[in-house]
């Protein structure tokens, strides 16, 4: 089998607005009134940028863009309005702004009272809100002078000062001394007043990562909307309901894997010599197979003329070769993180994407701990809870059924059943959804087989949940439940682990006969054409069949990297329904208010005639 180890620089970026370029522009001499407010009527020209255009009038390009909500494209031929205001203006004395967002529910009143205005400084720049508020609309707020006002500084948080505020409380908000608020801020040392705007530098502030000083700062109630709300201090920041994307700039993934490159020489070379691959590193085979699946979704990308650029990172199992990858400047412009995967490494890198507020990919399973309060972290494999939850609906199936959950008494097991009786009994015995449905409990320890045919019904369904792998104690049962079946005439399904398969001592046609069952968290249809593509593309270029570590990377790369073309960085907020790739279904879902996402969608697999596999539902 041959390996290649390659990058692809391919095509593709995100922005929020596209631009036509320019060079030089004359002022236009038609004019329009609107709601009190006098506008010049500029038509963009070829060569024209909104940047020239600003410089042109003595304005901003958010002023513009904040005037022209309903344009989409700024490129030649197209209609603008200028503010005349912007007239009277100078680069010493002209009025600055901050630029809001309106929210549902949110009322003028509120927003004047955030920012220390009064609705007459809203109503002077943004003529029709007289008319009412809409939610998504910007406006315009007046506020005091800033020593630099350029809020495309990612470096500084941009805070307005309310009635009240002194420097303490300010600096005890965002954790920050009050001499560094004084050094980015020297105009505001003698005479600090409401509708100032101070700098707050990010570098030293503890405010990016505690959601309580935003809530302090905002009218926003709740933990979603305050993660939100901490994204959009970010100047990249872009709603992703609205998000636009152009092929000027170019989408960035860093790829953290443990490559181990230096030990694994041969991989670089082709290992033909070495089938048994005894040469590598433990894992290795996997995690090159998961890359390069990784590696074709991306060149898919490529032929779509996307521009991606992929970095790829070997963390090996070092969390200080981690830490080393972490501390490189270009990290922090990344748009999205996939890996790494040991444990050690993925809690570092958490921590870094949480700070920086960058997506972040576990492509296996994480601690809860670290989903519970990072809202960029993603968990690509369901928990045991989540997958049991999903797989409630097999059950529902089956009318005038009783589930007998059978355990050994392993804290697994009873685990296991806990969540099955919780779900099944609120999704579908409470609500009444599947009438005569019961549940039985069973300790095979007191009473073994004997309470089994007890607790079975002669004349319904009997689903068997059986959540152990001990392969003495699963045999046992279901050399009980065949004669059962065969001499009795007990209707019997069996539900359990794709791990029996192995077990040498069970006949896979007692399997087949009692419609078995399992929970998987990914089905290959050999027969599907995409399926069929993508194993031709792998054979051609890696000279070998796709394992399932194959097909996950490809799977993950198509859905993270769609996400981020059609809703760009901050998908998360635009993430909706459930999603099915090549082998693997999508369906993220926050573990908490605050937390990050974890996939809740998987298969139940069931044997059907002549010993094929396919979804139960």
């Amino acid at each position: 089998m041959k390996k290649y180890i390659f990058l692809l620089g391919l095509g593709f970026a995100l922005s929020c607005f596209n631009a036509a370029f320019s060079q030089t522009i004359e002022k236009s001499e038609s004019f329009i009134m609107l709601f009190g407010t006098k506008y010049y009527l500029h038509t963009i020209k070829e060569g024209q940028t909104l940047e020239t255009i600003a410089k042109a009038y003595n304005t901003t390009v958010q002023e513009i863009k904040m005037n022209n909500q309903g344009v989409q494209n700024f490129q030649a031929g197209v209609l603008i309005k200028v503010p005349v205001i912007a007239d009277s203006a100078t680069p010493a004395n002209k009025q600055e702004f901050v630029y809001h967002k309106v929210e549902r529910k949110q009322t003028l009143y509120s927003i004047c009272k955030k920012y220390g205005v009064t609705e007459e400084d809203i109503y002077k720049y943004n003529p029709q809100a007289r008319l009412g508020l809409k939610t998504g609309e910007t406006l315009q707020i007046p506020v005091g002078k800033n020593e630099n006002p350029d809020r495309e500084d990612i470096n500084f948080i941009y805070h307005t000062v309310k009635q009240n505020e002194s420097f303490n409380s300010i600096s005890q908000l965002y954790g920050v001394e009050i001499s560094d608020i004084v050094k980015y801020n020297t105009q505001a040392k003698y005479n600090m007043k409401p509708g100032d705007v101070l700098r707050i530098p990010k570098i030293y502030s503890n405010a990016e990562n505690d959601t309580s000083a935003i809530a302090e700062n905002t009218d926003i109630p709740y933990t979603d909307d305050l993660i939100r709300k901490r994204a959009m201090l970010n100047a990249d920041y872009c709603d992703c309901s609205t998000y636009r994307y152009s092929f000027s700039k170019t989408l960035k993934i860093s790829l953290m894997l443990p490559l181990f490159l230096a030990d694994n020489k041969s991989l670089s070379e082709g290992y033909k010599s070495d089938p048994n691959k005894n040469s590598l590193k433990k894992n290795s085979e996997r995690i090159y197979e998961f890359y390069e699946g990784f590696l074709i979704a991306v060149k898919e990308f490529q032929q779509e003329n996307r521009n991606i650029q992929v970095n790829i990172y070997d963390t090996k199992n070092s969390t200080s070769v981690t830490d080393e990858i972490l501390m490189k400047p270009e990290l922090k412009s990344t748009d999205l993180i996939i890996g790494p995967l040991y444990t050690d490494n993925v809690v570092k890198a958490a921590k870094f994407a949480n700070a920086n507020q960058i997506p972040m990919v576990s492509p296996f399973a994480v601690r809860n701990a670290l989903l519970n309060d990072n809202p960029y972290l993603f968990q690509f494999t369901p928990s045991a809870a989540a997958s049991i939850y999903e797989s409630t609906d097999f059950f529902g199936m089956h009318e005038n059924a009783r589930v007998i959950a059978v355990h050994g008494g392993t804290p697994s097991e009873l685990e296991h059943i806990k969540y099955y009786k919780e779900n099944l009994t609120k999704n579908l015995i409470n609500d009444n959804k599947i009438p005569g449905l019961i549940f039985k409990e069973i300790d095979f320890n007191n009473g073994g087989l004997a309470r089994i045919t007890e607790a079975m019904s002669p004349t319904e369904n009997n689903i068997m949940l059986i959540p152990g792998s001990d392969e003495v104690l699963i045999t046992q049962i279901i050399n009980h439940l065949t004669t059962l079946q065969k001499t009795e005439k007990y209707k019997v399904v069996l539900f359990g682990s794709q791990s029996w398969e192995r077990y040498s001592n069970i006949d896979i046609e007692f399997l087949q006969s009692m419609s078995f069952s399992y929970r998987s968290p990914s089905f290959i249809d050999y027969g599907d054409d995409k399926v069929k593509n993508f194993v031709a593309q792998f054979r051609n270029l890696y000279n070998t069949e796709p394992g399932i570590y194959g097909f996950s990377g490809y799977d993950i790369a198509k859905f993270f990297i769609g996400e981020l073309i059609k809703h760009g960085k901050y998908f998360q907020f635009c993430l909706s329904g459930e999603e099915k790739g090549l082998v693997y279904k999508f369906n993220f879902q926050r573990v908490n208010p605050a937390g990050g996402f974890e996939n809740h969608s998987n298969y139940v697999l069931k044997y059907g005639d002549n010993f094929t596999i396919e979804p139960a539902y």
